[in-house]
């Protein structure tokens, strides 16, 4: 267990304990208690500052205890930049900045940070407490206490945070079950005087989850209920906000099994019974097995959901077909985003043959909304893609795709809804249309691979192109083509560790009746010095672009870099940037140079060492070790090797607090050994787990990766479609009687409230669209960003240490990509779109 949030106990608590733990460390009465009183008190300090901490972290009970008394880790950087060009930017700036982490017994971290920059200092320590969390575990028992989150399907409980209780049992057998029982919703009140603050109802919930494996079938079953407490809000509440108090069951039934040995079967169904609001009148009772768990009157509505998958093994691939639909509106109080009003049928294929030299994958979907005909517009999306690999042999490696995603979107116009006499009218509809296409082309050849000298060409290519139609006419500036070209060559003479990389791009575009064209070479050196301590590295481009056969810039710019590890623990980074541009109308340059010096310590243990250690240490100080583990060379002294492994640890973003203990751990029981030879025996464990969990975090980047682009394209599909009830929305304000008429005057109350209710649908429109074009910003961003760029991101950064845990167990137990990806997809669309609402405050939204 330890610490996310930022929490402590108060001033004085924290100087006595502080004063107190080295004197009790030091003295000869607690080193001669024994383990069972040191657990004791472990637990009892935990227990005490939990009262004013916040815990985010899992922990297991058996290890409390074992782990070492206190960690210190921490670093210090010094950076400065200095430019010189037209931008109007600071001739020099420099930052300083610094962090020490205080960890207790691996159970509880004190984090403290700080940074100086133009005469600015700040800081950070742990504040008062907001929010606890703690994840005991023991054996096949795991409880989540305090403010946490749980997921037993995407048609019911899904990643919704509750304060409470939950637990998961899984024991070696057949039969799993999960549960949970806590506070969904604080109460809110209305406040006239924060229109951005949203009254809430305060919402209990409990349910469970259970899954029993049969010989040859898997069942499983999740039930979730939640409900307002209708006392809990004491200010009257504005009819035209919609807030009333809501009760909610939903129920899910999942299966899966194998046909004729071979033809396996994924299904789940899922039923959600919403009463709208509990005040009303009425006993009738909804359609819907979910809807016999509630109270149901005139206000209940009734939603189902279906999805079931069919894979079948053939040849050397699979084939597969799947199918959802979820009903208009559904949605359960478990879940932040639901994704409903659609149908989905999906159709994939891959194919292996030749001795794996030549993969073949073909997938194909459609999609539609609309399901009841109730939307002023109907979408439908086609997209079909084909991916061939082939590899002759180890020195050629050939890539194709292509992929074709269509859009059919029937809207209504929103003058002829405005000035409709009657809701029976047959209007006309406006028939949008857009079709992209991506076709891509690699090929790497691999010329020449000896020790001394290696060798390796590249073909690049790509095309794009994008269409937008209305009434069968392409719009104007709806129609664009992109053209990428790439040629590249490599020598690289691994014993020189020197790598030369020359390369030519160029990228044609042509967007409705304008050409343009940018081309230019670029040329990079690497090279590393003194056993690869000292990396260097310089590149050099040049690039002309053209515009309808006019040239319209000429740009140059070299960088030259370099960089020097010290210890292991000191790095030096130099790096120089100068870019030269002309222009029709004129020339400009640029340089920028920057000068870094970081340093980083690891768990330095506040502990004495006893004599016979520290003799055995400086015994075997000067002693060489080599040892080699697949591509990882170690060689140094004990400690240098030590140093080179927590080096190797740091480097795994991200990794489980578990996982990381248990490294802790192979790699204390290795600084314990006695002598060389079994020094090296436990390093090799050491590694094969770092080798493990290292696979583990690349596999779980590129799934997020992944998921982040599927959920990009889909919200770029979204857009109009979620842009479009906004309009009609603020159409319907803007022509109604009683828009920009003063309150007062109106003489038609029933009309004027009509008014009020168009008011409100709008608003809800607009937050929706704003805090979808917020998630499309940043699942933008990050798409386009690399991974050292993904590394420093701060949200995607939380996301990914809130679920490692649980990702890290699914690709331990060989969990099929899809279910991983769908299990991170449940998460990350709550996560950001809590992050929408919290950053989108007091802003409107725009129309494109």
């Amino acid at each position: 267990m330890s610490i996310s949030s930022s929490s402590v106990p108060s001033n004085r608590t924290m100087d006595l304990y502080l004063f107190t733990l080295p004197l009790l460390v030091g003295s000869k009465k607690y080193k001669r208690l024994n383990n069972m009183i040191l657990k004791k008190i472990l637990l009892l300090v935990v227990l005490l500052l939990a009262t004013t901490a916040a815990f985010s972290q899992s922990f297991n009970v058996e290890q409390v205890g074992k782990s070492k008394l206190i960690n210190v880790s921490g670093g210090f950087s010094a950076n400065s930049v200095f430019y010189s060009g037209n931008t109007a930017r600071e001739p020099f700036t420099y930052f300083l900045n610094g962090n020490i982490n205080l960890n207790i017994a691996n159970l509880y971290n004190l984090p403290f940070s700080f940074s100086y920059s133009n005469l600015k200092f700040g800081y950070n320590k742990p504040v008062l407490i907001n929010r606890l969390s703690i994840h005991p575990s023991y054996k096949w028992i795991t409880a989540h206490i305090g403010d946490v989150s749980m997921s037993f399907s995407p048609y019911t409980l899904s990643g919704h945070q509750f304060s409470g209780v939950g637990i998961d049992l899984t024991p070696q057998g057949n039969f799993k079950v999960s549960a949970m029982y806590g506070r969904l919703l604080k109460s809110s009140e209305y406040d006239s005087t924060i229109p951005s603050l949203i009254p809430n109802y305060k919402r209990y919930g409990y349910g469970f989850k259970t899954a029993y494996a049969l010989n040859k079938i898997n069942l499983g079953l999740t039930f979730f209920k939640a409900k307002d407490v209708n006392t809990s809000l004491t200010n009257p509440i504005p009819f035209e906000l919609g807030i009333t108090p809501k009760e909610n069951s939903a129920i899910s039934f999942e299966t899966s099994f194998n046909l004729y040995n071979k033809l396996q079967v994924v299904a789940e169904f899922a039923n959600s019974s919403i009463t709208e609001d509990t005040r009303e009148a009425g006993s009738e009772r909804s359609k819907g097995m979910a809807s016999l768990f509630l109270n149901s009157n005139n206000s209940t509505k009734n939603y189902k959901a279906i999805k079931t998958q069919l894979i079948y093994p053939a040849g050397n691939g699979t084939l597969g077909l799947g199918y959802e639909r979820i009903d208009p509106n559904y949605r359960t109080l478990g879940g932040y985003f639901f994704n409903n009003d659609l149908e989905n049928i999906t159709l994939n294929a891959t194919q292996n043959l030749y001795n794996n030299k030549i993969t073949l994958a073909l997938n194909a979907g459609l999609q539609k909304d609309d399901l009841e005909d109730q939307k002023k517009s109907q979408s439908k999306r086609l997209v079909s893609s084909v991916n061939l690999g082939l590899k002759p042999n180890e020195k050629l490696n050939i890539d194709l795709s292509y992929s074709n995603f269509q859009s059919f979107t029937n809207s209504k116009n929103q003058f002829d809804y405005i000035n409709q006499t009657s809701q029976f009218d047959n209007l006309d509809t406006l028939n949008y249309r857009q079709v992209t296409q991506n076709a891509t082309f690699n090929l790497n050849y691999l010329l020449r691979n000896e020790k001394t000298q290696k060798r390796s060409m590249g073909i690049n290519l790509s095309v794009q192109d994008a269409v937008n139609q209305q009434q069968g006419q392409t719009l104007q500036g709806g129609a664009s083509t992109f053209y990428n070209s790439a040629l590249s060559y490599l020598i690289g003479y691994p014993d020189r560790s020197l790598n030369i990389v020359g390369a030519l791009n160029s990228t044609f575009s042509h967007l409705d009746a304008s050409n343009n064209l940018i081309l230019g070479p670029t040329l990079g050196v690497n090279k590393n010095f003194m056993d690869k301590k000292v990396s260097t590295s310089f590149s050099s481009s040049y690039n002309t672009s053209f515009s309808d056969g006019k040239k319209q810039t000429d740009v140059f710019n070299f960088r030259l870099s370099g960089n020097y590890l010290l210890q292991e623990k000191h790095n030096f980074n130099m790096a120089i940037l100068s870019l030269f541009s002309k222009r029709t109308t004129g020339s400009s340059s640029d340089l920028t140079a920057t000068l870094t010096y970081s340093y980083s310590f690891d768990k330095i243990k506040i502990k004495r060492l006893p004599k016979e250690t520290l003799s055995r240490e400086r015994d075997t100080l000067a002693a060489i070790i080599k040892i080699n583990y697949n591509k990882i060379t170690l060689e140094g002294t004990r400690e240098s090797i030590l140093q080179q492994l927590k080096t190797l640890q740091q480097n795994i973003k991200p990794i489980p607090p578990e996982s990381s203990n248990k490294l802790d751990e192979l790699l204390s029981i290795a600084q314990k050994t006695s002598n060389d030879k079994q020094f090296k025996e436990k390093v090799y464990d050491y590694l094969e787990a770092l080798e493990a969990n290292t696979n583990d975090a690349q596999h779980f980047n590129q799934s997020v990766t992944n998921v982040i682009q599927k959920l990009r394209k889909e919200l770029q599909t979204k857009d109009k479609s979620i842009e479009h009830p906004y309009k009609l929305a603020l159409a319907k304000v803007n022509s109604h009687p009683a828009h920009d008429i003063d309150k007062d005057s109106i003489q038609d109350k029933v009309g004027y409230r009509s008014y009020l209710k168009l008011l409100e649908h709008s608003k809800i429109s607009g937050e929706k669209l704003l805090r979808h074009r917020w998630m499309l910003a940043e699942f933008t961003a990050l798409s386009k960003m690399d991974e050292t760029e993904l590394e420093l991101n701060e949200y995607l950064n939380s996301f990914k240490m809130q679920e490692s845990d649980e990702a890290f167990k699914m690709i331990s137990n060989k969990e099929k990509e899809i279910v991983l990806e769908d299990y991170l997809e449940q998460h990350l669309i709550p996560f950001y779109h809590a992050l929408a609402i919290k950053n989108t405050i007091g802003k409107e939204a725009s129309i494109r």
